[in-house]
């Protein structure tokens, strides 16, 4: 039986040389992750292909209802990487499922201030709006993620027009 991937990354990050993993003194590395100039992937060495590979695993354990363990493993991929949109829509949606409203307005709006031309941020909050019911917010969160889409075709923003004819049916 061959180990999951995660256990293999995980192997394989244990084994590397500390020296390897921080090029200069640690105090210079951490003063420059400190200072936002580093990100604690770039700290730590992670390629992309190992925080994809976490991501992937988070991402399963969603799917397969393990919700806080799917937690927990985002919680730790934005603290790798914070530049990454993606890991704070993820938890938006696992503090949305985990009814914790707040958070998951405050993950969407860090995914959103991180990318701001990403439409799926603006829609994954106004869902939450939505589910507030407050329109009026849900309806500007995709007038937004109209504008910031690359193209109509789009399937975030496809998403985002039809809640928008949606919400102007009911309003």
């Amino acid at each position: 039986m061959s180990d999951s991937p995660l256990m293999k990354l995980s192997r394989d990050l244990v084994a590397r040389d500390p020296a390897e993993l921080v090029a200069d003194s640690p105090q210079t590395a951490v003063s420059r992750w400190a200072r936002g100039e580093q990100t604690l992937q770039e700290l730590k060495g992670y390629s992309a292909e190992e925080v994809y590979a976490i991501s992937q695993q988070g991402y399963s354990l969603f799917l397969n209802g393990k919700v806080r363990d799917a937690q927990v493993v985002f919680e730790g991929l934005v603290a790798l990487d914070p530049r990454n949109d993606y890991h704070y829509r993820a938890l938006g949606v696992i503090y949305h499922r985990l009814g914790d409203v707040e958070r998951a307005l405050r993950q969407f709006t860090h995914a959103i201030t991180v990318a701001p031309r990403n439409p799926a941020g603006y829609v994954n909050r106004a869902e939450v709006h939505i589910a507030r019911r407050d329109m009026g917010r849900a309806l500007a969160d995709l007038e937004k993620a109209v504008r910031a889409a690359p193209s109509g075709d789009d399937p975030v923003a496809r998403k985002a027009h039809a809640l928008r004819r949606l919400l102007n049916g009911v309003v």
